[in-house]
């Protein structure tokens, strides 16, 4: 029997099938095939490789794991899914977000219960998805729909949830973290740094995690400052912390931060009461992570020489008499001046002239002599027994492993050179192909010689014994470094563990119970900072965002605290009697018989304790352009401040009409438009406070554009319209001059050099 919607979705993989998949491998970095249980993406524009799993849902873990055959979906979905992933991967999301719609659709074709075509909402609903789940399933469905491969399924929101003030208000505070965890974080931190000084050097002969410095490190950093633990903690540039005063005022400390979710980089202040223990911990993480900068410089051009790669740093006096630093160095006489090897490790070597072709392999031992690793050369050749316990075994010892994979097939003996390219050729396609970048858990990243966190696999993931343990191959060798990402991924997991594993919490002898996400770190620096009155626009930038009403939901303050805050503004403890605004706000009163408050910039006419103030807007005066403000001729500090807010304005449209994304982004168009206008208008209102006669209240109306300019005593109305310019027109020569200012401030050396190499101006 045909049946329309399994034919259709049969042509439609065949049509997928027939594409070139060249931004996907499949397992051991061969071709993508249809048959594959995992895919990799290689982004083409940075070469970062996202893994994602195509089989059945719930088959856990990293490396091969979930790629056997009986891991594979009943056809034909296991075909769709790899149509999807086509799919999802060509739009503009976050690796972690490509995951995780497919894994939704995974999830579901999973457990659903017969074919796709015959889903509906309720079929849907019955599996308990989840409401993630069931959210990143709509595109899935719609491109599905679209195919004409299942009906349309409207997947509504279904309200459970109680929504009354108190329901509220809990689920805030459970987004609080609880202070017990914070202040066991703090004691932890003291007991990981117990033997580091305030320079970030460990005193001889003592040790330290540094695993759970990390995690100390990291928590510190996310109570110093409201950040995005795993997406931007991780990509923290090598630095040492940094002060600022103005004057003779107080310090202001900050570090070098990059942004996340379009946020741009900036210097971020860091709370002083905490500067000591992260001056501490910064500068042991500035110092110990050198050894892995050092060999990311290597890896990117393995010809540099000692000066060039080492920098700064200093090579163990015991280790540095053996080095010679005339010659060049390779990766192996670079891992002893990095203390990867003891004073007198050596490795059997084959002597000079040695031809092992007609020889027994029970005879070739007396071939081959011990050579220290710090004199090793590239033409230097070792035996390619992956055994430690070999006799002539060098490879294991060079990389740490007591058992390695068989390496160089067809060969007996490989030279330190070959082996020094396959290293640097195999870390940089297989362990980390976006080198020599390397990102967090979000979209943005750093290069890995620059990061404060820099790695190596032995650090992170303990001695290497054998090769194999899931996961990439190698990757605990000393030359290994770690991928931020998977910082982020190792931070999260020790202070909220999954099932079956220990907290850092337990393991400095704390309740098991103890857990705590980073995020609410986030909420709990964000609340804090509000319940110190700081203003919500710094608030805002602070933690990175771009928009104030975001910052709203991390804030958790209590209602008892707010409302005080409402009466203080309403009801303000002392007012000049004598001032202008006072006075004016009594003759509205008897005048109208209607309610006006004080505000910081005049009168509102609106009655505060019966309809409290919902108004907001973009500006830092909070009530200009309000319907129900009212402004007072010749009140001076209402003019002073709103002239500083004119200047604060003004400042931002400049910023953004420089901005190089002006020509292509709608959205920062039609701001640009929005706020010119607003701003033009708050310049117009300064100039009628300061001319009208005095006490003559000003209220604008947006609905007529238009000031109304009222005079108490006579009760006389003046309309004064507002000749807006066309800001239209503004915006275009503002985009155009930029343009223009881009293509004149072309380097002329550049452009010089280019000539030299007979390339025209049109070439360049």
């Amino acid at each position: 029997m045909i049946n329309k919607y399994l034919d259709r979705l049969e042509a439609l993989i065949v049509l997928y099938r027939e594409l070139d998949l060249e931004q996907f491998e499949g397992p051991g970095g061969k071709k993508a095939d249809f048959d594959d249980s995992i895919w990799y993406h290689i982004d083409p524009n940075t070469g970062r490789s996202n893994r994602l799993l195509c089989g059945i849902h719930g088959k856990k873990g990293r490396g091969n794991a979930g790629g056997l055959p009986t891991d594979a979906l009943p056809h034909p979905y296991n075909y769709l899914v790899k149509v999807w992933i086509i799919e999802t991967t060509n739009t503009n999301l976050s690796a972690s977000e490509k995951r995780a719609r497919t894994s939704a659709a995974r999830k579901l074709l999973s457990f659903m219960d017969g074919d796709l075509y015959i889903q509906s909402e309720s079929t849907v609903r019955s599996l308990n998805l989840g409401r993630r789940v069931a959210g990143r399933l709509r595109s899935f469905f719609e491109f599905c729909a679209d195919k004409g491969v299942m009906r349309k399924i409207d997947l509504k929101g279904v309200e459970s949830r109680d929504r009354s003030g108190h329901a509220s208000f809990d689920k805030k505070l459970d987004k609080l973290p609880d202070m017990s965890a914070v202040i066991a974080l703090g004691n932890i931190f003291t007991t990981v740094f117990e033997h580091v000084d305030e320079s970030g050097s460990l005193r001889p002969g003592m040790e330290i995690k540094i695993n759970d410095a990390l995690v100390v490190t990291s928590t510190l950093l996310s109570l110093a400052s409201p950040n995005r633990a795993s997406a931007e903690i991780p990509l923290l540039p090598k630095q040492k912390l940094q002060s600022h005063s103005e004057g003779k005022g107080e310090l202001v400390y900050y570090l070098d931060w990059i942004g996340s979710k379009g946020y741009k980089n900036n210097k971020n202040h860091v709370l002083s009461a905490l500067a000591q223990p992260i001056n501490k911990a910064v500068n042991f993480f500035y110092n110990t992570c050198e050894p892995a900068r050092i060999l990311c410089r290597f890896y990117e051009k393995p010809n540099r020489g000692w000066k060039a790669l080492l920098g700064k740093f200093e090579i163990e006096p015991e280790l540095k008499k053996n080095v010679s630093l005339s010659q060049r160095p390779n990766l192996f006489t670079l891992g002893y001046a990095l203390g990867f090897y003891g004073v007198d490790d050596n490795v059997p070597v084959l002597k000079k002239g040695a031809d092992l072709t007609c020889v027994y392999t029970s005879h070739r031992g007396r071939f081959f002599e011990n050579k220290s690793i710090f004199s090793l050369r590239s033409d230097d050749q070792v035996s390619v027994s992956a055994s430690k316990n070999a006799m002539l075994s060098g490879l294991p010892s060079l990389f740490g492993y007591t058992q390695l994979p068989k390496l160089f097939a067809g060969k007996d003996v490989v030279t330190i050179g070959e082996v020094q390219d396959w290293w640097v050729s195999f870390y940089r396609k297989t362990i980390l192909p976006e080198f020599p970048f390397s990102f967090s858990n979000g979209e943005s990243c750093i290069k890995l010689k620059n990061a404060l966190f820099c790695f190596l696999g032995s650090w992170f993931h303990g001695d290497a014994q054998n090769w194999g343990g899931g996961g990439k191959i190698l990757k605990k060798t000393n030359y290994a470094m770690v991928p931020l990402a998977s910082l982020g991924s190792s931070i999260l997991s020790r202070l909220c563990p999954p099932k079956n594993r220990d907290s850092i919490f337990f393991d400095y002898g704390y309740s098991s119970e103890l857990s705590l996400t980073p995020n609410k770190l986030r909420h709990l620096t964000n609340t804090l900072a509000d319940l110190s009155d700081i203003p919500i626009e710094i608030i805002t930038a602070w933690s990175g965002r771009k928009s104030a009403e975001q910052t709203h939901t991390y804030i958790h303050t209590s209602d008892e605290i707010k409302a005080s805050r409402v009466s203080a503004i309403v009801n303000p403890p002392e007012i000049d009697q004598s001032s202008i605004r006072t006075f004016s706000k009594e003759q509205i009163k008897s005048a109208t018989n209607l309610p006006a408050s004080l505000t910081s910039t005049g009168l509102c006419a609106q009655n505060l304790h019966v309809n409290p103030c919902n108004y907001l807007n973009d500006f830092i005066s909070q009530c200009f352009m309000c319907p129900e403000t009212c402004y007072i001729a010749g009140d001076e500090s209402a003019i002073d401040f709103l002239e500083k807010d004119l200047a604060f304005q003004t400042v931002r449209l400049e910023s953004v009409a420089g901005d190089i994304r002006l020509s292509t982004s709608t959205a920062m168009k039609k701001w640009y438009v929005i706020h010119s206008r607003n701003t033009y208008i708050l310049s117009l209102l300064i100039s009628l406070m300061k001319d009208s006669p005095l006490g003559t209240t000003i209220r604008y109306s947006n609905k007529s554009s238009q000031f109304h300019l009222v005079d108490l005593q006579t009760m006389v109305i003046t309309k004064v319209a507002c000749a807006l310019p066309d800001f239209e027109t503004r915006l275009r020569d503002v985009i155009e001059s930029g343009v223009a200012s881009v293509s004149a401030h072309v380097n002329p050396d550049l452009c010089s050099l280019l000539s030299s190499f007979g390339l025209s101006d049109k070439e360049f």
